[in-house]
């Protein structure tokens, strides 16, 4: 006899209302857009690359329309899902309670978010949910080596903002061409080699120049943040072919090629 999936409890959803008070291009695939609202005040970040969640409107609405959530955070049977995108928070300022969020947009498979951010005008309404999943940073560690694509730029600059000053780091960045590269700072003494993938397959090059890293030895940390098939390539590489433990590495999938709906909670723990 088939047993009932059992759905597990989620926290109480915290939706606050905002809208676009400034769009500025980083780079001709990377947006920032601030977003302000008095229903921001109380957003609290907890560490890097943590996560929260964009709902926008569908075409024709002026704001999104949210269902009524159940107990477990999800929306109630019968009730559509707004459209939705996961991104990194890149900074609050909670005295103006001013949000700024950046946003790659993807030239295949576009997305609502791609979609979205690319028609973005001051006013524009969203609603926001979050953050959580920050990524804890290892003050022991002697060496990080931080790698990320065009997508996970944003979340390699938080980790990078919040490194320890002795920390060693190295950080490999794939982007398409050098008008995508962007400053990146840390308190750390970090070497940044920029990788330009052209038209290549996304992620080819990041996977190719791991595979080749000469890693320090001792007790390192790596964080990867990029297209998900080169992930898995990235995190099996680092598991069977460096035999390095699993809590050293922390990996996520945040887009995949060719398809516009890849889960937001992509860590590539399927590779054994």
């Amino acid at each position: 006899m088939t047993q009932p999936q059992v759905r597990t409890a989620r926290p109480p959803r915290v939706l606050r209302a905002a809208s676009v008070s400034n769009v500025t291009a980083l780079t001709p695939h990377l947006l920032s857009i601030t977003f302000k609202g008095d229903a921001l005040a109380g957003f609290d970040t907890r560490g890097p690359a943590e996560h929260l969640r964009v709902f926008f409107p569908r075409d024709g609405e002026p704001r999104p329309v949210m269902p009524e959530f159940g107990p477990d955070g999800r929306p109630l049977d019968g009730q559509p899902r707004p459209l939705s995108r996961v991104y990194t928070p890149r900074a609050f300022d909670p005295e103006t309670n001013e949000l700024v969020v950046e946003f790659a947009l993807h030239d295949d498979g576009e997305g609502p978010g791609t979609l979205w951010a690319r028609r973005a005008r001051l006013g524009d309404e969203v609603v926001i949910s979050g953050p959580s999943g920050a990524y804890n940073v290892d003050p022991a560690a002697d060496w990080y080596v931080i790698a990320g694509d065009h997508a996970g730029l944003p979340a390699v600059a938080t980790v990078l903002e919040t490194l320890p000053p002795d920390a060693q780091t190295l950080v490999y960045a794939e982007v398409p061409d050098a008008s995508e590269e962007i400053e990146l700072r840390s308190p750390a003494a970090v070497h940044t080699i920029w990788l330009h993938s052209g038209h290549d397959v996304p992620g080819r090059a990041l996977a190719e120049a791991l595979r080749s890293a000469d890693l320090p030895q001792g007790n390192g940390r790596i964080f990867v943040a990029c297209e998900a098939a080169s992930m898995r390539d990235i995190r099996r590489h680092l598991l069977h072919e460096r035999n390095l433990p699993r809590e050293a590495i922390h990996t996520h999938g945040y887009w995949q090629h060719g398809e516009a709906n890849h889960p937001d909670h992509d860590l590539g723990q399927d590779v054994e």
